[in-house]
């Protein structure tokens, strides 16, 4: 783990041993998109949403069975580099492609499992349910060949591992976190769904910010957070309104974080909806609620979002970029969104 993100909290999260093991094999997976060009289809000439502005989107498909399931996604600063993971223990590196601004594909796909820290692949269900994957820098993946550290956050076996990523996108060191126990504590698969690192310049630099994904027994109508930094565990809990669960959050440049969350009812189908959480609301009284961004129904171009990550443009935009997890599925869809914060 990189010194200058961890040092103040090593006290806390105490880590084993780095070792390195035989490397996961890295195989090139074909990956074909078709466009998605409107959000809403009834009204397909609206681009802004709430205060969101939609730019493209594409749906991937790919013959290899390992594709899918996507719950975590990780893009570098310039917006073309990407690391996806899956909750089958998968990871994917690639290239997004783009004319003209607009999002069109995925190239350059390949595939390998994770791995323990003592290299040997993740063997069940149970160990590789990976539901989030945050640069550990907090400002997204290098990129220019050099992806560096994140972080993966798994659910049932309710853990947070360290990986060094290489050039080719293959996770070839791993270093377990010790978390708090309440983390340990959650419920089965209902664990870490989101990780964020703020990043350098915000208030609660280097801090480490960790939801579940739902209201508990324990916590009836909060969705249990944590703030780490500084060598110690803060509490946070952010209120579960309408049926939303909590499934991945991404800090912005300014502290602020980006709140992804799912609705699913027989009845109304898939939901999406976006919250922004302030950094002053960090510090202040829990369980906080933000400001809702953008609520989007089966009206719109939506499945099961789980994953976001953020970058800024060369104009300087602000972009949010949001994967499904088709739970492979034929009746869903792996789609990745994008969006410009308004």
């Amino acid at each position: 783990m990189p010194r200058s993100l961890f040092a103040s909290i090593l006290l806390l999260l105490a880590v084993t041993p780095l070792a390195v093991g035989p490397l996961a094999a890295q195989e090139t997976i074909p990956v074909r998109a078709a466009p998605v060009p409107v959000f809403a289809e009834q009204t397909p000439e609206k681009t802004v949403f709430g205060e969101l502005r939609f730019l493209g989107g594409v749906q991937l498909e790919s013959r290899d069975g390992r594709f899918g399931g996507l719950s975590g996604i990780e893009i570098s600063g310039d917006g073309r580099t990407a690391l996806l993971v899956s909750d089958q223990g998968d990871l994917f590196s690639a290239t997004l492609d783009y004319d003209a601004g607009v999002l069109t594909g995925l190239s350059g796909v390949t595939v390998s499992h994770l791995t323990d820290a003592n290299g040997a692949p993740l063997a069940d269900k149970y160990s590789s349910d990976a539901e989030s994957l945050r640069a550990a820098n907090g400002e997204g993946l290098a990129g220019n060949g050099e992806t560096g550290e994140v972080v993966i956050g798994f659910e049932r076996d309710n853990r947070a591992i360290s990986y060094r990523v290489d050039a080719n996108g293959r996770a070839v060191e791993a270093t377990p976190l010790a978390l708090p126990d309440s983390v340990k504590a959650l419920p089965f698969n209902r664990g870490l769904e989101g990780i964020a690192v703020i990043p350098q310049g915000a208030p609660n630099a280097g801090a480490i910010v960790a939801f579940g994904e739902s209201e508990s027994d324990a916590s009836p109508g909060v969705i249990r957070g944590w703030l780490i930094a500084g060598g110690k565990t803060r509490d946070l809990g952010l209120t579960r309104t309408s049926g939303f669960d909590l499934t991945d959050i991404v800090a912005l440049p300014d502290g602020d974080l980006i709140v992804l969350e799912r609705h699913f009812s027989m009845f109304l189908g898939v939901a999406m909806r976006i919250r922004r959480l302030s950094a002053a609301e960090l510090d202040g009284p829990q369980p906080m609620s933000g400001t809702t961004l953008l609520t989007a129904g089966m009206a719109h171009a939506v499945d099961n979002m789980e994953g976001v990550a953020i970058h800024r443009d060369e104009t300087g935009r602000t972009i949010l970029t949001i994967v499904s997890d088709d739970n492979f599925s034929a009746l869903q869809r792996t789609l990745i969104l994008q969006f410009e914060l308004l």
